[in-house]
């Protein structure tokens, strides 16, 4: 820090604009001053609540760390961290810290034009979501940033350093370089040397298994491998290591053990980097589509809600560190041939075969022509039928074109058919961005900062889910596909109890909160059941949704915008 000490008077501060407002505090711009005359500064002061729970010795030993260590570690710190570099005081008492400022390239720009910290909970998504918002990612790049991250983490584990609540919006990742990189922020809550300045918390859904003690290397692991089995099932929940085995066996092994073995016997993240290492030189640079016949569960190169893999939708966002990457093939226009990835053939194309064919290939072949030949004529005749004797098929459309997004069962006509579409299309639009409020309010709650306030949200978000379905019910539907709208209403009631539940947790830990006492509520347990039923619906609406929308011009959705 340029003519600055451990400490800095508050009243010393150029302050410039606000770069965002959490629970714990609020961040700002600091105007003429630099980390090591290199990175621009930005400060973090903290909201009462937490400056009560802060353990002020704690932090001043992370700002005194890393002048004691050798200036190629500190140099490391501030390019891969937002470590606190010097306390901030107001008179005697410290009120925040100062940091490094987030890079530009760990920032990407939404279609919408807002820009925002590129955290990995964006890649936690169906495909058709990450092509829009971020651009097309491959599962190369993807191994490409759990290298980065194992890295960061084992080196931070080197020097004592424990991140335990691995929340996707503290971990950014940019795509800029040959090779993907990641930056952590959120430092202050890290422990260093098994000490700690703010309580460890955890984020919902990336808890340690029951009974383990957070803060430890082992939990990171744990965390990580989580990360990196979610990253291919494309989803911010679940276990299953199947999609990132079929990309690469030894990064799927590792993920099970870490996932499946009690915490001493979970592989240190040093044992993951080399592997990782040949995994990104390795991976392929489309996501895959199952081979026909191929044995196994489906692969994940679709999204949960059924949308077309990589390289099918548009890109509307700006990825983190700039555009997508030129030369990049999209799924299925990769070089013929096929990849065996454990075990499992993927399709990249037809494998040739010099053989000639025999006499009896030659003959099945001429039969099936001939099939074909005659079933072409049986569909011609009936169609030539259909149309001379005023007969409807049921899509409205005279024109022939035979759209294969027709949603099967359709009913009425094709005017009445898109007014209903559009109708529904616009009680979707007024519920975009409702679900990330309620995620930050949750994660509120976790850290038992600003709990009435969450509260408000909970009860805010129920009510707008109960006129959802109530303006829901009130639209003519009867020219939609059967079950649409039914899904619908289940996921957003489903979503409304949940939400209601989560208010019921705020009741049960106001005046007595903690990490524990939040997760040990029974409200608590009932929101999840609610959420896991309102995930399903989602996903089952935005499968049949998403045809209908592409036909109708309007917006496709991922399960996660509902």
């Amino acid at each position: 820090m340029t003519d600055a000490a451990a400490r800095i008077s508050h009243a010393d501060l150029l302050l410039g604009r606000s770069l965002g407002d959490g629970g714990q505090g609020t961040v700002r711009e600091i105007e003429k001053r630099r980390i090591n005359k290199t990175w621009p500064v930005a400060y973090k002061e903290y909201k009462p609540k937490a400056l009560g729970e802060l353990r002020v010795d704690a932090l001043e030993r992370m700002v005194a760390f890393l002048p004691g260590r050798p200036a190629a570690v500190g140099e490391w710190m501030a390019r891969n961290t937002a470590w606190p570099a010097a306390l901030v005081t107001r008179g005697p008492d410290v009120c925040g810290f100062l940091m490094r400022q987030i890079p530009d390239e760990f920032f990407l720009t939404v279609p919408s034009g807002d820009r925002k910290t590129a955290g990995f909970e964006f890649l936690l998504n169906g495909l058709d979501y990450v092509n829009r918002i971020v651009g097309e990612v491959t599962p190369r790049q993807m191994m490409g940033l759990l290298l980065a991250l194992a890295d960061t983490l084992q080196r931070l584990h080197g020097l004592g350093v424990v991140a335990n609540d691995m929340s996707p919006k503290n971990m950014l990742f940019s795509l800029a370089g040959p090779r993907p990189s990641c930056f952590l922020i959120d430092c202050d809550a890290m422990g260093l040397r098994g000490d700690w300045a703010l309580k460890p918390v955890q984020t919902p859904g990336w808890e340690l298994p029951a009974g383990e003690a957070p803060g430890t290397q082992q939990g990171d692991v744990y965390k990580f491998a989580l990360l990196a089995v979610r990253l291919f099932l494309h989803d911010h929940h679940g276990q299953d290591a199947g999609p990132l085995s079929r990309t690469d066996r030894a990064i799927g092994d590792l993920a099970e053990r870490s996932l499946r073995a009690a915490a001493p016997d979970r592989p240190p993240l040093a044992e993951w980097l080399d592997p990782l290492r040949r995994a990104f030189d390795t991976a392929p640079t489309v996501w895959p589509t199952a081979a026909p016949g191929a044995a196994g569960p489906a692969p994940t190169g679709t999204s949960a809600g059924g949308a077309p893999p990589a390289g099918t939708a548009p890109t509307g966002g700006t990825r983190p560190g700039g555009p997508s990457p030129g030369g990049v093939p999209r799924a299925g226009t990769g070089a013929p041939g096929t990849a065996a990835t454990g075990g499992r053939a993927w399709a990249g194309g037809p494998v040739t075969s010099h053989v000639p064919p025999t006499a009896a290939t030659q003959r099945s072949r001429a039969g099936c022509v001939a099939a074909v030949v005659l079933l072409i004529a049986l569909i011609v005749a009936v169609t030539a039928w259909l149309h001379s004797s005023g007969g409807d098929s049921g899509s409205g459309d005279n024109s022939g074109s035979g759209d294969s997004r027709t949603v099967h069962g359709d009913a009425g006509s094709s005017d009445t058919r898109a007014g209903q579409v559009g109708a529904l299309g616009r009680l979707l639009a007024e519920n975009t961005g409702r679900r990330g409020g309620v995620a930050d309010a949750v994660q509120s709650m976790t850290h038992c900062t600003g709990l009435q306030s969450a509260r408000r949200v909970f009860t805010e978000a129920a009510r707008a889910r109960a006129d959802l379905v109530t303006r829901l019910d009130a639209l003519s539907v009867d020219a939609l596909p059967g079950g649409l709208t039914s899904t619908l209403r289940t996921a957003w009631r489903s979503s409304e109890k949940a939400d209601r539940a989560y208010a019921r947790v705020v009741d049960d830990v106001s005046g007595d909160c903690s990490a524990a006492a939040v997760t040990a509520s029974g409200a608590w347990q009932d929101a999840a059941d609610a959420s896991a039923e309102a995930t399903r619906a989602k996903q089952e609406f935005v499968a049949d949704w998403n045809p209908l929308a592409e036909r109708y011009g309007l917006t496709t959705l991922a399960w996660t915008d509902l």
